[in-house]
């Protein structure tokens, strides 16, 4: 590693969210493409071993009393914060003393396409319209360090609002999440892989939900085998159900999609459940053989967006109202806020 640019990468990597595995893989192939073979990566994930299967880089823990977060850290160059939805003042507090940290160190720090939502959220639908600072303590340290840093970008109007309302007066950039760089595997593995989860040919509805508290998971259910039966009577022969989160650690629901698939199936009896844990781009090679799709999670709507595909989107999120708001795309998607649901 001496002779190489040593980058530390935070997000929320390891927790089997398809989504952010997704953003952590465009941010390795933009490094590699700039630097070449003169780069590594330090992963902090919260399951090493599951980041170290689907990408093959490095990863330990994000644990200050570690010898190994800070033999790693110490060493690095660059710290990068990529990509994904950063919630609160806790996580925004603990951001910002590892940046203040890199900076003091001499380091260079990246915010890369962040979400920057200041309230909590804990698995319930929120969605503010209006976009409020951070304040006390937490606004005087992400004021400062996002000041310092070496670049700055969010990915939707909310996130720049809500900086410039804590004080940020520097160059901040909006770009698109990460995730739209994702590039599919070759035609012909994509093909295969349709042939193997049995969605070549005929008409094919793609779905993707996410489980939240019990009473939302209970109308967006109840709203869903509305509309799936409505395809059926529409000639769609086959109902597929991709999950984005294969959950993490005990209590972290909001991370397991296949609780709410496993509700779905109680009433959708050929619903078809892909149970095992895909890479992003595998995904995505999936997206292409739905002809229709209804999604809820904030990355299942950005590989459908990739896959042009026309869908119901199920709006539970700032994120993904500001995301779609931001679409050229809206002519082929019906957008439900899921808290209108009755």
């Amino acid at each position: 590693m001496e002779n190489k640019l040593i980058i530390f990468i935070h997000g929320y990597f390891g927790f089997g969210n398809v989504g952010d595995e997704a953003v952590l893989s465009v941010a390795f192939n933009e490094f590699r493409r700039m630097f070449g073979d003169d780069v590594e990566f330090v992963v902090l994930s919260s399951n090493p071993g599951r980041t170290v299967r689907i990408h093959g880089v490095r990863a330990i823990r994000e644990r200050l009393t570690s010898p190994v977060f800070w033999r790693f850290f110490l060493r690095s160059h660059v710290l990068v914060f990529a990509g994904g939805g950063k919630y609160g003042y806790a996580t925004w507090r603990r951001m910002a003393l590892l940046a203040l940290l890199a900076e003091l160190l001499g380091k260079a720090v990246i915010f890369w396409a962040v979400g920057v939502y200041p309230y909590d959220w804990r698995g319930s639908p929120v969605i503010s319209r209006e976009p409020m600072p951070f304040k006390g303590l937490t606004g005087l340290l992400v004021r400062f360090v996002i000041s310092r840093a070496s670049y700055v970008s969010v990915r939707d109007g909310y996130s720049y609002a809500v900086l410039r309302m804590t004080g940020v007066g520097r160059r901040i950039i909006i770009e698109d999440d990460l995730a739209f760089r994702l590039k599919p595997p070759d035609p012909g593995e994509c093909a295969s892989l349709a042939v193997k989860y049995g969605i070549a040919g005929g008409r094919v509805l793609g779905i993707n939900l996410r489980t939240l508290d019990y009473e939302t998971n209970r109308r967006v259910v109840d709203y869903v085998v509305r509309l799936v039966r409505e395809f059926m009577g529409r000639g769609f022969d086959r109902v597929v159900f991709v999950p984005f989160g294969f959950g993490s650690f005990e209590g972290r629901f909001f991370d397991d999609d296949l609780i709410i698939a496993n509700m779905l199936r109680k009433y959708i009896l050929n619903l078809v459940v892909i149970n095992e844990e895909l890479n992003p781009k595998t995904i995505l090679c999936l997206f292409n053989y739905f002809d229709y799709l209804i999604v809820m999670r904030h990355h299942a709507i950005i590989f459908a967006l990739l896959a042009n595909k026309p869908m119901t989107a199920l709006v539970y999120d700032t994120k993904s109202l500001e995301l779609l708001r931001a679409s050229d795309k809206r002519k082929n998607i019906k957008m439900v806020l899921i808290r209108e649901l009755v």
